[in-house]
């Protein structure tokens, strides 16, 4: 049986403190609802997050007036301590999507940070990949804002201090995007090549070329690298050479 923890808001978290010293190996998301009704993904809307950890223990965690609005949570040691960190998409049910990053520490599982919500119901965002891209050393998380209206690629910088994580946004480029409206997919990714800084591979906004971004100078550099076939022409982008 699962344990279920409930989170009152997503600032506060619950966990027993026997959890505390327990390291996260995987994650899925359980419990799919169509209480929240968007649909921008097909089957894509879950009320549970369920997370395993190394001494083989697991429990699912909610958050009340919200879903978990995602292809997969994401393992991401995005603090560089060795130990992975969650990175979901959690939707509100007033104030649609935000990015939120969940990790444990000596309390336990805790919500470190979150982006701020993109301010409505039924509006969502698609992560593209998280990685490096500055090269400063620590790691920035690529989305796709709306990627059914505005379509804009946003890079946000993590910093994780004393638990908390801090997001900073450094750059966005206006007409991407990496989803089709009710598809169970968010196409392309992230191609991260040992001895090449990090690129984000999706499509130009009306869906007609393969493009191709990287962080130059502080801004989003977008380059039309081929033409948009299908899901494959973006998935044969992210193999390195």
């Amino acid at each position: 049986m699962f344990r279920t923890l409930q989170f009152l808001a997503l600032t506060l978290a619950v966990a027993p403190a026997a959890l505390a010293a327990q390291e996260i190996t995987g994650a899925a998301y359980v419990e799919p609802t169509t209480a929240y009704g968007h649909g921008a993904l097909a089957g894509g809307e879950y009320a549970g997050l369920r997370i395993g950890y190394d001494d083989g223990a697991d429990k699912v965690i909610r958050f009340p007036g919200a879903v978990f609005e995602d292809t997969a949570p994401r393992l991401h040691d995005v603090d560089g301590d060795g130990r992975p960190e969650l990175v979901v998409v959690v939707s509100d049910f007033a104030a649609g999507a935000r990015i939120v990053v969940l990790g444990q520490d000596g309390t336990g599982l805790r919500v470190l940070g979150q982006t701020a919500p993109i301010g409505q119901r039924h509006r969502w965002l698609a992560i593209a990949g998280i990685a490096d891209f500055d090269g400063d050393g620590r790691d920035e998380i690529a989305y796709i804002d709306r990627p059914h209206l505005a379509k804009t690629l946003r890079l946000v910088s993590v910093e994780i201090i004393g638990g908390t994580a801090r997001f900073t946004p450094l750059a966005e480029a206006a007409g991407l995007t990496n989803h089709h409206l009710g598809a169970a997919d968010i196409e392309g990714g992230l191609r991260a090549c040992p001895g090449a800084a990090p690129v984000v591979v999706s499509a130009d906004g009306g869906w007609r070329d393969v493009v191709e971004t990287r962080l130059v100078g502080g801004r989003l550099a977008s380059t039309p690298v081929a033409p948009y076939t299908g899901p494959a022409s973006l998935a044969a982008r992210l193999v390195c050479p």
